[in-house]
């Protein structure tokens, strides 16, 4: 008869290794799932040459998950310890005001604050003043910026999770596991194999094994299943091939992460069944925290990346005010020495003309993985002058998990053009820090190429809320109509934390956790043996001055430009050869296929916009396609725009539109459309910059099969529409509005002189 426990935990990050810990604490039975590896000291992957020796979760379940969801890239960690393996050992508390926004009644820092206190006595957080090693160059950098910027009264050292012992010395923490001193390596954010970094498995999950609770590592939970009474989980074993186990428990506690916490659940809804009354709002009030993640090359003077912890500063910025506020944290960054080469692929000094515009999200990164293995070789010494940036605050976590419906793929659903005012902002400060240090800025290809952020603080997707018609669980963590169904992780969060997300999680699973203790003791009292050591500790960012009217407004504002076009034309199914677009649009037109979209196009910055050779934007709308979408159009959500990318002639340009969406067959499709800007000979501007020869692809990449082609145009009376739909975003000044229009007028008109006067004058 199989064994049925007291309480199953399904993962151990920052939700279940408090979890865990507390429920073993309380005398009970535990049995504890976690789909990744344990990593003993010394065991962490350190083979620079192959990405699929030990890092990456899809190759033999590997340290990294990198998930590259269609709105989203999402980089999370599969090991005992959850996050705590791969992350910055930042802890930090939001304002008050963060628990304004959908928060369940009475949550706040009063509530909150005692077991912040007791998550800082676990991790034994400190900041690295505390180190008797010094600062870090980077440190003593960001000092001088944040003095240089007029920000120094928003900057502060955060509290970091990483022992400040000697180096080298091994000696037992306060639960007796073996730890050494941190010897300032910046190998934080790939696994410290020095165990100098407070994780999870060498403090809470320690306790709980100390304590009787059970653990099964490299076991994936794929399925919950209520009993009468308890529940179900089934697992995947990797470590037998994949072999599928259960576990019965009375009570389950899903700690899986935001993103796989609220895919598990979604799939137990819609495709077992198996916990079909979950709330409609799964997977809804999805965050990325705000993340940002961007990069500094060349700067005047050493920066040293490769010393000291990953993070040791932030900057508080705080500009505008109701909904137009933005709210973030401004962290520096290090990394490892061996990436430093690899790094320099993002350097704006190295050319990136042969990186191809024309790809989408997997194409892409597949491209910059080898430009990065050729990029390795860079010498070392270069790497002491690039810096990383963080930025990461309070976006209108407004996104969604959800599968598609035929591949039943998850897919995230972001609305960067709502966002675009919190990620200008954090842009105008990397460009300000980066000119402070005398560097260049850049970001993340997938954010400059396809404007698709790289998230590694994920919130939302199950979230709390008194009533199950605004989220999944109670204010406690219980699922609304599954008794002792709880989630406590990231998910549960309602809204983004705009700081480092760790110590809030930690926080509430520690309040949720007790509440629950509580009831299935029937002992309304019991608490945390370790509550009477936490003392309480500084509230750093309260300690920050935040002048009236804001901070200090950035010298490099960033300005965007918004408008909407529609074209319309016809397509052919099946037509051969695709490349044939006039026979395809004749036989469209013939049996009246109509091919037809209308978008808003979004150019987020329009300097870099104008500067860049992929002159890229966001397209967002409607597609229509006779036989393939539903009467009322398909979504368009990450489309992307090109204007005018160069092609091997110097009198040709390309207009390039990618519009994924979803047909009415529930499969995913690409539009591929591209303009030919040259001049034929009858010098027909108009045709050139009207008509678009598009296929439509099956899936969602460029190397999709062709289902349809043909030719879609704007027409005469839609372009006077689309003039009266530009307008410029990020500024209330006329001048500056009048400035951008100018530009990207002089852009436009100039490219066109280029492609059809200037050979003619050349002649």
């Amino acid at each position: 008869m199989t064994e049925t426990y007291d309480a199953l935990v399904i993962g151990t990050g920052f939700g279940g290794a408090v979890a865990a810990c507390r429920l073993a604490q309380a005398g009970l039975s535990v049995r504890v799932l976690e789909r990744g590896r344990r990593y003993p000291k010394g065991g962490f992957p350190r083979d620079w040459d192959n990405p699929f020796n030990g890092w990456l979760w899809k190759h033999n379940q590997g340290l990294l998950d990198v998930k590259l969801l269609s709105g989203m890239s999402v980089v999370q960690s599969a090991g005992y310890g959850g996050g705590s393996l791969i992350y910055a050992n930042v802890h930090l508390r939001p304002p008050e005001e963060t628990f304004a926004n959908g928060w369940p009644a009475g949550y706040g820092r009063a509530m909150l604050d005692p077991y912040y206190d007791l998550v800082a006595y676990m991790l034994d957080v400190q900041p690295i003043t505390s180190s008797a090693r010094g600062l870090p160059t980077k440190t003593k950098r960001m000092r001088e910026v944040a003095q240089k910027l007029g920000r120094e009264a928003q900057f502060f050292h955060p509290d970091l999770a990483v022992r400040f012992t000697p180096a080298g010395e091994s000696m037992p923490n306060k639960f007796g596991v073996e730890q050494e001193g941190c010897n300032y390596c910046g190998e934080c954010d790939i696994g410290c194999n020095v165990r100098a970094k407070n994780t999870l498995d060498l403090n809470y999950l320690a306790v709980a094994e100390q304590r009787g609770a059970q653990v099964t590592t490299q076991a994936e939970a794929i399925n919950i299943e209520p009993l009468a009474p308890g529940y179900r989980v089934t697992y995947k074993d990797h470590a037998a091939d994949g072999v599928e186990r259960t576990v019965d428990a009375r009570r389950v506690f899903l700690c899986a992460g935001a993103v796989n916490s609220t895919e598990l659940l979604l799939r137990c809804r819609d495709d077992s069944g198996t916990l079909h009354e979950l709330s409609d709002t799964l997977g809804y009030r999805y965050s990325a925290n705000g993340d940002l993640l961007a990069f500094a090359f060349d700067t005047r003077e050493p920066w040293d990346p490769a010393v000291g912890p990953t993070i040791t500063t932030s900057i508080v910025v705080n500009e505008g005010q109701g909904p137009d506020k933005r709210w973030f944290l401004f962290q520096e960054g290090g990394h490892p020495a061996q990436v430093a080469g690899t790094l320099q692929m993002l350097n704006p000094a190295q050319s990136l003309a042969r990186i191809p515009t024309d790809l989408m999200q997997r194409e892409l990164v597949k491209v910059f993985r080898q430009r990065a293995k050729e990029m390795s070789s860079i010498d070392g010494e270069r790497g002491r002058f690039q810096s990383v940036f963080l930025a990461m605050g309070r976006d209108k976590s407004n996104g969604k998990l959800e599968l598609v419906p035929l591949t039943r793929e998850l897919q995230a659903k972001w609305d960067v053009p709502s966002n675009l005012p919190l990620y200008r902002t954090q842009e105008q400060l990397c460009q300000d820090i980066s000119e402070a240090l005398g560097a260049q800025v850049a970001y993340n290809p997938l954010w400059e190429r396809l404007h698709v952020p790289v998230s590694v603080h994920n919130l939302g997707g199950c979230v709390m809320a008194e009533d199950e018609a605004y989220g999944v669980t109670d204010p406690n963590g219980e699922v609304h109509g599954y008794p002792g169904l709880y989630v406590l992780d990231g998910s549960a969060l309602p809204s983004s934390t705009g700081v480092n997300p760790a110590s809030t999680i930690a926080a509430v699973a520690e309040r949720n956790v007790e509440k629950a203790i509580r009831i299935i003791l029937d002992n309304p009292d019991w608490k945390a043996p370790e509550r009477a050591l936490a003392t309480p500790r500084e509230d750093l960012i309260g300690n920050v001055t935040i002048p009236v009217g804001g901070t200090v407004a950035s010298t490099s504002p960033v300005v965007g430009m918004r408008f909407t076009e529609r074209m319309t034309g016809f397509h052919s199914p099946g037509h051969t050869p695709a490349e044939d677009y006039a026979g395809a649009e004749k036989a469209g037109r013939s049996a009246n296929r109509v091919a037809e979209f209308t978008v808003t196009i979004t150019l987020a910055n329009l300097d870099r916009f104008l500067a860049e050779p992929a002159h890229g934007g966001i397209a967002q709308g409607v597609v229509h396609v006779s036989g393939l979408t539903p009467p009322e159009g398909a979504k368009v959500e990450n489309g992307v725009f090109n204007l005018f990318v160069d092609t091997d002639s110097f009198y040709e340009r390309r207009m390039i539109y990618l519009l994924p969406f979803i047909g009415q067959d529930g499969q995913q499709y690409l539009l591929d459309g591209y303009k030919v800007v040259k001049d034929q000979g009858d010098f027909d501007v108009w045709g050139a910059t009207a008509t678009l020869y598009t296929v439509i692809r099956q899936g969602k990449d460029k190397d999709g099969p062709v289902v349809s082609s043909g030719i879609i145009r704007l027409d005469k009376k839609d372009f006077a529409e689309q003039l009266t739909t530009f307008e410029v975003l990020g500024t209330t000044s006329t001048q500056a509005k009048a400035d951008a229009y100018w530009r990207f007028g002089s852009m436009f008109l100039g490219t066109l002189w280029d492609v059809f006067v200037r050979p003619r004058l050349e002649t």
